[in-house]
C-alpha cells in the first residue's frame, strides 16, 4: 500500500513538472486584420513619394485600392507600379495570411518573406532586389523576378513551383530549379550575368517545352561539378 501511495506522489510530481513547463511556453500572438491595416499603413509612411492612393484613415481596408480581404485577413496586396522602393521587414512579418503579392515595376531593393509562408504567387519584376530567399515559402506556385539584379537563385525546395521568370538578372554561375516539379514547370525563364548552369531534375537535362535560359548556359544535374 505503502508503494502504491509514493508511485501516486511521484506521478503527480511529475504531472506537475509539466504543467509548469506548458505554462512557461510563450504562445506565438493571434495576428488580426488590424495589424495587417498597420502593416499597410507602415508600408505606406515607409515610402513618401507613393503613388498609392489610400486613405489610411480608413479602418476598412478592403477598401484600399490593390487590397482583398479574405476570413478577416488580407490575401493580397497588388501594389505595382505605384513608386514603392521599402518593404520594411516588420510590415512584412505581420502579412502572414498574404497568398498573393503583386509589387512588380517599383524600385525595391531587397524585401524578406521569410514570414509569408501562404504565399503562392510572388510577382517582383522590374525592380532592383539582388537576392531573395524563398526557402519558406513552399507553395509559391508562381515567382516572377525578371528585370532585376539578382545574383543567386535557389528554387530547389519549391515543389509546387510551375512558372518561374527570371531573365535579365545579374546570376553569376548557377541557378538551382532541381524540385522535383520539373516535368510540371510549364514556363521556366533564366538568364542575365555570367550565368554558366541551370540545375536540374532528372529528365530536364535538355530542357523543356516552355522553358529558356541564356546561351551560354546549359542544364546539369549537379552544377557543382561544372564549376
Amino acid at each position: 500500500m505503502k508503494v502504491i501511495k509514493n508511485l501516486t506522489l511521484v506521478l503527480a510530481i511529475v504531472l506537475c513538472g509539466a504543467c509548469s513547463n506548458d505554462d512557461n511556453i510563450t504562445s506565438q500572438p493571434t495576428l488580426t486584420i488590424e495589424d495587417d491595416r498597420n502593416a499597410l499603413i507602415e508600408i505606406y509612411n515607409a515610402n513618401s513619394n507613393n503613388t498609392l492612393t489610400w486613405d489610411i484613415e480608413t479602418t476598412d481596408v478592403s477598401t484600399w485600392q490593390g487590397i482583398t480581404v479574405e476570413n478577416n485577413r488580407v490575401a493580397v496586396l497588388s501594389i505595382g507600379n505605384k513608386n514603392i522602393s521599402v518593404f520594411s521587414i516588420t510590415a512584412m512579418q505581420k502579412l502572414t495570411a498574404l497568398r498573393t503579392l503583386v509589387a512588380n515595376d517599383n524600385s525595391i531593393t531587397s524585401i524578406d518573406v521569410s514570414n509569408n509562408a501562404n504565399l503562392k504567387k510572388l510577382s517582383l519584376f522590374n525592380n532592383q532586389i539582388t537576392t531573395i530567399d524563398v526557402s519558406n515559402n513552399i507553395l509559391l506556385e508562381q515567382l516572377l523576378l525578371e528585370n532585376n539584379s539578382l545574383e543567386g537563385l535557389d528554387v530547389s525546395m519549391l515543389s509546387n513551383l510551375t512558372d518561374l521568370k527570371g531573365g535579365s538578372n545579374n546570376f553569376t554561375n548557377s541557378v538551382n530549379i532541381a524540385n522535383g516539379n520539373n516535368s510540371n514547370m510549364w514556363r521556366m525563364q533564366l538568364a542575365g550575368g555570367s550565368l554558366s548552369c541551370v540545375q536540374v531534375d532528372s529528365g530536364a537535362t535538355n530542357g523543356l517545352v516552355g522553358w529558356s535560359i541564356s546561351s551560354s548556359a546549359s542544364y546539369s544535374l549537379n552544377c557543382q561539378q561544372q564549376i
